[in-house]
């Protein structure tokens, strides 16, 4: 056996087949030994692993089991490809679907993703979690979304470690700055020119938004960050779910005071306008109205801004201060939930329960709970559940305090448009005749408990 060798040995466990030597630095894998990264390694370094659909850290991820759930998710992948046949859902770049806890969104977020993976129209995922410090937060989000992208384009590797060779303090940057650097440049110089399969990759899955424990300033910079890049670019689809917990009136609040800004100092009959409009309050008053509803608020917007009107005018209409113009302020929101309703099998009895937290909403929960509706309606046990089973996305059937359930409005416009003639049209609520019904109905019920 012949002696070592004085001098330093090199180790056999190293593997020198992809690594090079330059300028002194000994650099293996995309990184440099002598303490700086390379773009890739860099761009490692801050993704979040457990975020993708398929991260192996989650033991038995939900699923939506075979067969079930069919008729959403067909709906989303054909919006992802842009295939669906209703054109106004097609035009949307961003897609919600809200639920309660238990309801499902993580299994259908999952199945989506893996089957848009399977179609090629997957261009990244990222499931935030709670107890997860790894994806609690938005810090890791464009990284690990960048590193995906990169995955799905090859080609665009190089382009994106150039890009964070180039500033490589770009993830301590804001997550607009991100978004543009490190997903949107780089897609820009490929996508419009792809010759590669006829389905174009472009759709990209937020799951639990919610469970992000940053302050809502995060989670409302990152909602306004998506909306900017689908307004600067048509080569992203986000599909966001969210919890029902979570409320976005903080952002419709803070949308509808930048769109009143912007109507002061642009519209034309700007110097009509009174210098404290619009109040305060009334801006507090329609963000509580929307419900955390962004298609409410951006009608008001709508009708307002009108260049053929006063803005003033126009909102004294919205909060019935005056007649109402030719054009009806909520004409695409009352077609949406007319369009709802009408699934109902019984609409006459429907229209009957929904008169409840309407009518007696003032006297509190007691007054509309299921129990008390059904009797007085002479209904069978279980017959309002059944009822407003097709309404779920309006109404819901809630716990009281008391530990009974009681119908409650998801959306506080729905009763606005319930009680305006106008509005609903044969869905009117006449309440002054409702309230004589639910009398007479009552002293039949008391009438026929007595008889017994």
């Amino acid at each position: 056996m012949s002696e070592p060798q004085p001098g330093p040995q090199v180790s056999a466990l190293i593997n020198l087949s992809n690594s090079i030597l330059s300028g002194g630095n000994f650099i293996q894998n995309n990184q440099i030994h002598n303490g700086d990264l390379s773009g890739f390694a860099r761009l490692l370094n801050n993704v979040a692993p457990n975020a993708s659909y398929d991260s192996g850290h989650v033991v038995d991820p939900p699923k939506c089991h075979p067969n079930t759930r069919v008729a959403i998710i067909k709906t989303i992948i054909n919006w992802a490809s842009g295939t669906i046949m209703d054109k106004e859902m097609n035009a949307k770049p961003i897609l919600w679907l809200k639920g309660g806890a238990g309801a499902g969104k993580s299994a259908i977020a999952r199945s989506v993703a893996e089957r848009g993976s399977n179609e090629g129209l997957l261009l990244g995922t990222f499931f935030f979690g709670a107890g997860d410090t790894t994806r609690n937060h938005v810090g890791g989000l464009v990284a690990t979304l960048a590193y995906q992208v990169c995955r799905v384009f090859p080609e665009l590797r190089e382009m994106v470690t150039s890009l964070i060779e180039e500033d490589p303090l770009v993830f301590t940057r804001s997550i607009s700055v991100q978004f543009t650097e490190l997903i949107i440049r780089p897609l820009s110089t490929i996508l419009p020119n792809h010759s590669g399969t006829t389905q174009i990759p472009r759709l990209i899955i937020i799951d639990g938004l919610d469970e992000c424990s940053a302050n809502m300033d995060s989670q409302r910079d990152l909602l306004f960050t998506l909306q900017e890049v689908t307004n600067s670019t048509t080569l992203i689809r986000f599909l966001i779910f969210l919890d029902d917990d979570y409320s976005a009136r903080e952002d419709i609040e803070l949308y509808l005071e930048d769109k009143f800004q912007e109507i002061k100092e642009r519209h034309i009959f700007k110097h009509k306008l009174p210098a404290t409009w619009p109040r305060l309050e009334i801006i507090w008053d329609l963000a509580n109205k929307s419900s955390g509803q962004f298609i409410y608020a951006s009608t008001v917007v709508r009708y307002i801004e009108s260049p053929r009107h006063r803005p003033d005018q126009r909102l004294d209409a919205i909060l019935n201060l005056r007649p109402p113009f030719k054009d009806l302020p909520f004409t695409e929101l009352d077609a949406l939930y007319r369009h709802i309703i009408s699934k109902a099998d019984d609409p006459s009895t429907l229209l009957n329960i929904l008169a409840f937290p309407v009518l007696y909403e003032a006297y509190g929960p007691a007054y509309f709970k299921v129990t008390h509706i059904e009797k007085i309606l002479q209904l069978e046990e279980g017959d309002v559940e059944v009822i407003l089973a097709d309404l779920h996305s309006l109404v819901t059937i809630a716990s009281d305090v008391d530990g009974g359930l009681g119908v409650r409005f998801l959306h506080k416009s729905l009763a606005d448009f319930l009680c305006d003639s106008q509005r609903a049209g044969d869905l009117y609520l006449n309440l002054s005749t409702m309230r004589v019904q639910h009398a007479a109905l009552l002293i039949s019920a008391v009438s026929t408990t007595f008889s017994e």
